[in-house]
């Protein structure tokens, strides 16, 4: 039976640690009474530091987050249970906008990671806050760069998530609030990823011009991280936004590749791991569903790339002809990390498309007891940051260089990609769907969007979370994405791989 154990008592203690606030917006409250008690001393301070990332994580891998549905609208992951909006988001036609209504059974999980966002935003910005009266963290100070780097490196990373996925937001911090939010007081998504680099920036300025340990315990992570590699893992995210913010293909000519270059080759040089503690406070609840026997099965679209005799899509007809099981695949991870499915789990009455002749089955093993190493951010999708920033900045060959000594060959025993841009982008989109699978959150549907190959009617981008609107005073219907009929091709997909 499905482990449906959730996490949400951890962060909900966080966020009563932060006063309370019924606006998660609003983070000066200067009638907040326990403000000068709690933020008054360093300790305290470090302790609260030292909550923000799981916060962000647990906001991203809920599985009553987004990351579900991103998998299946990005025909990553097909499951066409109703549970989490992964239904919703995989019809076929994509017809089905995102229901933006407080009253939708799904609507945590965009307002999940919203709030999430938020909570670790704002208790960063309150310790900032304090630190800026004159409070110092460990003896004279000592402690002080460690705990403004991370706090930073917090904000970064939550406004980053947000410009990923929402079509806008506020951005606040000790210094800047939002007065009355209203949707135009909300600053677009380029604008919120603009915001988060500079945080990043100033984390990994902190970084190189201190000497500092961030404990293990704080990222979750299988060691503590020195300044120097707590830098590596800044300039990853950094490249990680600006390379899968864009909705289309004309914003990602615009993106500034030299810049995502710097980043990534400033960026990780191995695994960032966060290790599984069996419930407790670390757990990719999501990508257990996402892999669960009974739950996600690998998209047809996926099984295709690893083995293009299998079928691309599976055709929604009851005698459409079961594939076998792949004997001679281009990438020889369909043996190491897939298992084939000789039956199907879902209902034929919601589309044989959902069918798919794969799961994935590479941290089975983990997830018996959720306890070990589960891949966050992955060297190889640094790897494929570094070769994309390459390939469109006329350095084919670069790129191709990369691409031939990571994860396609070492584990995929694939042929080399040549100095082609046409080839150098396929390779890259393979390993992203091959290697990171279920690595991260929504990477697969960043890397679908930012190359028009979502499928038409598929809403790019989401918006501001209906319980929030509510929240704000504004009245139904609230502003929502998706169906055909709306493609535009900057909010709604207009195009597609099919």
């Amino acid at each position: 039976m499905k482990k449906y154990k959730f996490i949400y008592a951890i962060a909900l203690s966080l966020f009563l640690v932060q006063g309370c606030k019924k606006d998660l917006l609003q983070v000066e409250n200067e009638n907040q009474p326990d403000f000068d008690k709690v933020f008054s001393n360093g300790e305290a301070l470090q302790n609260l530091a030292s909550g923000l990332y799981v916060t962000i994580y647990n906001g991203e891998h809920g599985a009553s987050s987004i990351q579900p549905m991103l998998a299946t609208a990005s025909d990553n992951i097909s499951c066409s249970w109703g549970n989490f909006g992964m239904r919703d988001m995989s019809w076929e036609p994509r017809n089905f906008a995102w229901n933006n209504a407080p009253s939708y059974a799904y609507n945590a999980s965009t307002l999940n990671l919203w709030n999430r966002m938020y909570s670790s935003i704002n208790t960063a910005s309150d310790v900032l806050k304090a630190m800026g009266t004159g409070v110092n963290v460990g003896v004279a100070g000592a402690n002080n760069a460690r705990t403004k780097a991370f706090c930073r490196f917090a904000q970064g990373v939550g406004y980053g998530n947000l410009a990923l996925v929402f079509d806008k937001a506020f951005i606040v911090d000790e210094k800047t609030t939002v007065a009355g939010a209203t949707l135009e007081s909300a600053s677009a998504y380029t604008a919120v990823a603009a915001a988060a680099l500079v945080y990043l920036d100033e984390a990994a300025a902190l970084a190189t011009a201190n000497t500092f340990t961030i404990p293990k315990d704080w990222l979750g992570a299988d060691k503590d991280y020195s300044a120097a590699e707590f830098k590596k893992l800044v300039n990853t995210y950094a490249a990680r936004f600006m390379a899968y913010t864009p909705r289309n293909k004309a914003q990602l000519a615009a993106v500034n590749w030299a810049k995502v270059k710097t980043y990534a080759d400033g960026g990780l040089t191995s695994d960032f791991v966060v290790m599984q503690d069996g419930y407790a406070k670390w757990y990719d609840e999501a990508g257990d569903y996402l892999v669960y026997q009974g739950w996600g099965v690998t998209d047809n679209y996926v099984v295709n790339m690893m083995d293009p005799s299998k079928p691309k899509h599976w055709t929604d007809v009851s005698t459409f002809p079961y594939p076998t099981r792949s004997t001679d695949p281009a990438d020889k991870r369909i043996f190491s990390d897939f298992e084939y499915v000789a039956s199907q789990w879902f209902q034929a009455a919601r589309g044989y498309y959902h069918y798919s002749p794969y799961r994935n089955k590479r941290y089975d093993d983990m997830y018996v007891a959720a306890v070990g190493p589960k891949p966050q951010i992955m060297k190889a999708e640094n790897d494929m940051l570094k070769a994309e920033a390459r390939a469109y900045t006329a350095d084919l060959s670069g790129a191709a260089t990369i691409i031939n000594a990571s994860t396609r060959k070492t584990r995929g025993q694939m042929a080399d990609v040549a100095a082609v841009s046409a080839d150098v982008i396929q390779a890259i989109h393979h390993e992203r769907h091959v290697e990171m699978y279920t690595t991260g959150f929504g990477l697969q549907f960043f890397e679908m969007r930012k190359l028009d190959l979502l499928q038409k009617g598929t809403p790019l981008h989401f918006p501001i979370p209906a319980k929030t609107q509510e929240t704000m005073g504004l009245a139904l219907p609230f502003y929502t994405f998706g169906t055909e009929a709306k493609g535009d091709g900057t909010n709604t997909s207009n195009k597609g791989w099919r």
